[in-house]
């Protein structure tokens, strides 16, 4: 009786990664069509808002702050979602936040109609949003590992990966173009229907898959009696806190984010006013980064990453850093579609290994509060680094802050690869 047990266990630790078998898996493909087509909107949204917010303003310090804006609920408001999806059912979270964000992002589109849409107005709107996308986000993440099997969890979240930067090529270069010829109202109305589709996705996923795994993994966290939603928040941070890789992860991650961040507020001024473009420049850099990202995601999703995932995570931060540089240093648009391209497949090198490790080291009860609290502890400062970048691309140039920020990103990256021994050689 045991020769086809073992031979059955090897030959599905042996399976060698597979995106048709993942595909296969009806929730799983329910998820991932829901999340395809909302985030198809969700880039040509942020290509007319962005857009919009320059013309509006006509000024790179008030573009910094709306980046800064879409970036703060992930400080406040994700380790509250975070706590919620660990205590109710992810899938029903998920189909509220889609339904609300739907209303919002139609909102939007009726009082830019009206001309009532201010830059105050949008602000607080755009907040709003992305307080909603702190439920979904992890909701994802935390639903992944209860509708795939471990061996495919690479896979899967490479599938992810590529379905985003797919939407990316399409979203960005189809928004700065809808812009041009159409104005911004168009991809704010379509915006709204994808998440209206990704709720009647959720929807036929049956409501057992959302609920919270039991685990005893870690019993000293868990008790009969009901926990508050503080000590439930604490649970997450002190298991980060507890764990000398995920502290690693957040102090590398902060780097590349804060620098990161500051560059992307940025992307739209440098398209109009290095490279002498309008929204269809911008849409093309942005386009490029995600041709990138889906290269990035198929080769990711095709490697075997279990022995080597931290130090393809340290490649992906250093060969970042370099680019940007780089970046900084043109003004000839082929030169900078090149490089954004670069950043797109160097991207991918990071943040699919980054959630691979998160899934696979934290306990399936946790990974809401947890993945929410290390999504606030990386994103903390980058509402301060959009912002910065603004006030510094006014006072030295844009160029001068690509190179600035991609040379403190390669230090700091070097640094972390000679001391972060637990991250550096992380596996799964």
């Amino acid at each position: 009786m045991l020769g086809p047990v073992v031979s059955s266990l090897t030959e599905t630790i042996s399976a060698k990664p597979s995106f048709r078998r993942v595909l296969s898996n009806r929730p799983f493909s329910l998820l991932w069509a829901g999340q395809l087509v909302s985030q198809s909107g969700d880039f040509i949204f942020d290509v007319a808002a962005i857009w919009y917010v320059l013309q509006l303003t006509g000024d790179p310090f008030k573009v910094g702050i709306a980046v800064a804006t879409i970036l703060l609920p992930a400080i406040f408001i994700g380790p509250i979602a975070g706590v919620y999806l660990d205590r109710f059912n992810r899938r029903d979270v998920m189909l509220a936040s889609n339904l609300v964000q739907a209303f919002i992002v139609g909102m939007i589109g009726i009082l830019y109609s009206l001309g009532s849409l201010s830059f105050l107005v949008l602000l607080a709107m755009l907040f709003v949003l992305n307080s909603g996308a702190q439920f979904v986000r992890p909701a994802v993440t935390a639903m992944i590992p209860g509708i795939t099997e471990k061996e495919d969890l690479s896979t899967a979240n490479s599938l992810f990966s590529l379905s985003s930067s797919v939407n990316q090529v399409a979203g960005y270069g189809i928004g700065g173009i809808v812009v041009l010829a159409l104005g911004v109202a168009v991809p704010f109305y379509y915006d709204s229907l994808t998440f209206l589709f990704a709720a009647a996705m959720l929807s036929l996923i049956t409501r057992s898959l959302g609920a919270i795994p039991n685990s005893a993994s870690n019993p000293s966290l868990l008790d009969s009696a009901p926990v508050s939603f503080r000590e439930k928040f604490m649970q997450g941070m002190r298991f980060i806190r507890g764990s000398k890789f995920l502290v690693q992860l957040v102090l590398v991650g902060l780097v590349l984010n804060f620098f990161g961040a500051g560059i992307f507020a940025l992307l739209a001024p440098y398209a109009r006013n290095v490279i002498s473009g309008n929204a269809g420049t911008y849409g093309a850099i942005l386009t490029t980064y995600s041709l990138g990202a889906v290269m990035g995601s198929v080769l990711v999703g095709k490697l075997q990453l279990r022995n080597y995932v931290g130090k393809m995570l340290f490649a992906g931060v250093m060969g970042q850093g370099l680019v940007i540089v780089g970046l900084g240093l043109t003004t000839i648009l082929f030169f900078a579609l090149a490089f954004s391209f670069a950043v797109g497949v160097l991207q991918t090198m990071v943040n699919v290994p980054m959630t691979v490790l998160v899934q696979a080291k934290v306990p399936g009860d946790m990974l809401g509060r947890v993945f929410s609290s290390l999504v606030a502890l990386l994103t903390i400062a980058q509402p301060v680094s959009s912002t910065l970048a603004g006030g510094l691309a006014t006072s030295i140039s844009i160029g001068g802050t690509f190179q600035l920020f991609g040379g403190l990103i390669v230090l700091a990256c070097a640094v972390g690869y000679l001391f972060f021994r637990d991250l550096r050689d992380a596996s799964y």
